[in-house]
């Protein structure tokens, strides 16, 4: 009986000592959180998860539900062409039997971060046509041309560092360019938008006299967007470019002038060639919505083009420009007769972004406050002959203003005593000369010289140059040495100007 419960008792002890191991490797488990996850067999993979099986879409518009859950990424894969790292990639291929623009939209759901990327296949060959990366949205989207029966694979790619969800592809043929002419543009000019999606182009029709100075004014009115426009000329049928090819007997244009980004130009039409321009205007390619826009065209006024205004000394003009019209710039002419400092002064609200030029007879810009508002000034020294001043709007922006020209002849001044030496108690002059001729207030320094200190001041005296001569008394009261310096403190058409001291010996 006592061995009986002797083993009872030591096999208890065995099981109590098994349990409370256990009991300790389950809580350090825990601790550690390495407790095993029963997380089931991998999904299967898509069934466009390789290029070979590209899903084809036969119809548009299409719109398909998809997934990167499941999808791999193949050996030797191409790297999407929006240079982030991707994989985890499905396929869709497309082929059309007519040349078109193909548009595509990317929803992505959950916090799935993708690309979409666009190859046109030639044989075992992929070249890049286009890719967009999605938003903080989850959207992207873009539009390509495709030629007529080519082929194009379609790559929706997972960032690397995203995860896995799905998402909805819409593919769809956007609203197809706008061919020459375009619509008329009214005499207040036109407002519109533009996208590079639906609307990839607007185009105006606008009737042109030859010999006529016309500026054409393209107003941005998107923030961060940046529509160009591009003249055509008459009987222009194709922009170029566009899915349709030119009619027969039409042809594809090149541009006769660009305006990059909005802006302004001026147009004159030569002899025989007035008529109906067209106008194109297209959006930034990299701008994701809307981009809208004002566009004038009206003839060149007396301000606006060359000989421009002339702006005489000490003049003022006023006016007002604004981006959003044809009124976008003032030219104004100024005659420098003589070696001067010219000063052009500019007052302008804060809030409008104007900018002042001074150009030479060539058209070369001398200085330029291109930069910032408001108020402005321009200083330079500039030889006889004839200059511009152009007030010009800076980007969207409105407001009134004032210039005023300043020019002030630079001068010259020279001084000398009527006598080299002299006695004690001898009347002297003081000839101050300033050339070119000119009439202002002058001053005269005299000073003396001690053995011991040196130069020391005597005396200023005032007189007035007329005709660009003055004559400044002097009577040197004992011997020694003296000097004096004259200062020409200018006038309304000169420049001061000042010179070193001449002397005299009095003995």
């Amino acid at each position: 009986m006592r061995s009986a419960a002797a083993t009872a008792r030591k096999l208890a002890g065995v099981l109590v000592l098994a349990l409370a191991t256990l009991m300790l490797l389950a809580a350090g488990a825990s601790a550690e959180g390495t407790a095993p996850v029963n997380s089931g067999p991998p999904p299967p993979p898509p069934a466009n998860d390789t290029l070979a099986g590209a899903q084809a879409i036969h119809t548009l518009p299409a719109s398909i539900n998809g997934t990167t859950v499941g999808a791999s990424t193949e050996a030797g894969e191409r790297e999407s062409g929006c240079s982030v790292p991707t994989g985890h990639s499905v396929w869709y291929s497309v082929r059309l039997p007519t040349a078109h623009r193909i548009a595509l939209h990317l929803a992505a759901a959950g916090a799935l971060d993708a690309t979409v990327d666009v190859y046109h296949a030639v044989r075992s060959q992929l070249t890049s046509v286009g890719c967009q990366e999605t938003d903080a949205n989850g959207k992207a989207s873009f539009s390509f041309r495709a030629s007529k029966n080519g082929l194009y694979d379609v790559r929706v790619a997972a960032l690397q560092s995203s995860q896995l969800a799905t998402f909805t592809l819409e593919v769809f043929l956007p609203t197809p360019a706008v061919q020459p002419p375009g619509s008329p543009l009214p005499g207040g000019g036109a407002s519109g938008q533009v996208d590079r999606i639906q609307n990839i182009n607007a185009a105006y029709a606008v009737t042109l006299h030859a010999g006529v100075s016309y500026l054409i004014s393209l107003a941005n009115e998107t923030r961060g967007a940046c529509v160009s426009g591009a003249l055509f000329a008459p009987g222009t049928t194709s922009f170029g470019g566009e899915e349709e090819e030119p009619e027969a007997g039409g042809r594809a244009g090149d541009s006769l002038l660009q305006i990059k980004c909005s802006g302004y130009r001026l147009f004159t039409p030569a002899a025989g060639k007035g008529g109906r321009y067209s106008f194109e205007i297209t959006p930034r390619l990299s701008h994701r919505g809307v981009q809208r826009f004002h566009l004038q065209v009206a003839p060149a006024g007396p301000d606006e083009t060359a000989p421009g205004l002339l702006l005489s000394n000490y003049g003022r003009a006023s006016g007002y420009l604004s981006s959003r019209s044809s009124q976008v710039l003032r030219l104004y002419r100024v005659q420098v007769t003589s070696h001067s400092n010219l000063t052009l002064k500019l007052r302008a609200p804060e809030s409008a972004e104007l900018k002042l030029q001074l150009r030479n007879q060539n058209g070369d810009v001398i200085d330029c406050s291109c930069e910032g508002g408001g108020s402005q000034t321009l200083q330079q020294q500039l030889v006889p002959g004839t200059y511009y001043a152009v007030v010009s709007v800076h980007g969207d922006t409105a407001g009134g203003f004032t210039l005023t020209r300043e020019s002030r002849t630079i001068t010259a001044t020279s001084v000398s005593f009527s006598d080299s030496k002299a006695a004690p108690g001898t009347p002297l002059g003081i000839d101050v000369k300033v050339s070119p001729a000119a009439s202002g207030p002058v001053s005269v320094l005299i000073e003396r010289f001690d053995p011991v200190f040196g130069w020391q001041f005597y005396r200023e005296s005032h007189a007035f140059v007329s005709g660009g001569l003055a004559d400044v008394p002097f009577t040197a009261p004992a011997v020694g040495q003296w000097r004096a310096n004259a200062t020409y403190e200018g006038s309304r058409t000169a420049s001061p100007s000042a010179v070193g001291f001449t002397y005299l010996l009095v003995s």
